[in-house]
């Protein structure tokens, strides 16, 4: 069976990593490609009997022009063996991402390094509304994007997922997602000494949490709720009900409730759960 993946998304967002996975997979991968010779290009690789390919098209090959066009136009050639796989990542992320690791925004040229990704977002607008999957890796680390490709390799993208985040207020509240649960008004963990270290994974967070009576009727109302919802998506045919769980620094009450949420919807329903800020 031919696979064809086109990679694009902003700079920062991992694409790089997404192709060394798609590498590790068997995929023949090439970088920065102009999308109009992409069909030319697949033709020649088709011919050598090459049939797993990945193209990564960034801002640089997108501002070529027509880029969008020609992305459509693949999928109109190949359907279902082409997939067009969009990352991005906050504002914030990017702006870290790019401080660690000292690189040069491909807009640096001429612009500062922030007026550079909003100008990038605005340039793969398009891009970005053509593409099959878009994943934001905000807070993913390598394990869990390996886990995301992989699942687009096996088809399980067609899946329905449900993604639990646990993220802290202070350090912004996640863009597209569909719920949103605030645990700022359970007791907060960080304020006893010998709990202030742990994260929401320990058993001596759980074990106070779950002495609450507060948390316990919080939980048992939320999973509820969210379990009806879950349902309604999945028989909606929604590919993904994503909720984001929140406490301040998003270090002990939000990731327990979201690993005690994960744990009780992987029950029902394929689960995914992230932890973004539990280690800031």
């Amino acid at each position: 069976m031919r696979r064809i993946f086109v990679i694009t998304g902003m700079s920062g967002a991992g694409k790089s990593t997404a192709v060394r996975l798609l590498e590790d997979s068997g995929f023949f991968c090439i970088d920065n490609i102009p999308p109009k010779i992409l069909k030319e290009l697949i033709t020649i690789l088709t011919a050598a009997s090459i049939k797993k390919m990945a193209f990564v098209v960034d801002v640089r090959s997108a501002k070529l022009g027509d880029s969008v066009q020609a992305v459509k136009e693949l999928k109109r050639a190949y359907g279902n063996d082409a997939t067009i796989l969009f990352l991005e990542a906050s504002h914030d992320e990017l702006l870290r991402r790019f401080a660690s690791t000292r690189r040069k925004h491909p807009l640096e040229d001429i612009l500062p390094l922030e007026r550079a990704i909003v100008r990038e977002q605005e340039l793969l607008y398009e891009m970005r509304e053509s593409a099959d999957t878009i994943v934001d890796t905000t807070g993913l680390d390598i394990h869990t994007l390996r886990v995301r490709v992989n699942s687009l390799l096996v088809g399980e993208e067609h899946q329905f997922t449900v993604r639990v985040l646990s993220f802290g207020y202070k350090y912004g509240v996640p863009h597209d997602v569909d719920f949103v649960i605030d645990t700022r008004f359970l007791p907060n963990p960080f304020y006893i000494p010998e709990l202030s270290s742990l994260d929401g994974r320990d058993k001596k967070i759980a074990e106070f949490l779950e002495s609450k009576t507060a948390f316990k009727e919080f939980f048992e109302a939320t999973i509820r709720m969210l379990e009806i919802a879950a349902a309604s998506y999945s028989n909606e045919g929604r590919p993904i009900f994503s909720i984001a769980v929140g406490c301040t620094g998003g270090k002990h009450r939000s990731v327990y409730l979201a690993e005690k949420l994960g744990s009780k919807l992987r029950k029902s329903f394929r689960t995914e759960v992230t932890h973004r800020d539990v280690d800031k």
